[in-house]
């Protein structure tokens, strides 16, 4: 029988500090530029998925 050792990373373990991040508002901060809708979906009513 063969041993595999996994080892699995998630940034959702790591703290603010480790990712480059100088407090958790900062982390927090840039997630919310990452998913804001960007202005020009924001007057429609429905976005275009594929």
């Amino acid at each position: 029988m063969e041993i595999i050792n996994k080892y699995e990373l998630s940034l959702g373990l790591e703290s603010f500090d480790v990712l480059g991040f100088r407090s958790e508002e900062e982390l927090n901060k840039e997630i919310l530029k990452l998913i804001k809708i960007r202005s020009e979906f924001e007057s429609k009513s429905k976005v275009n998925t594929i």
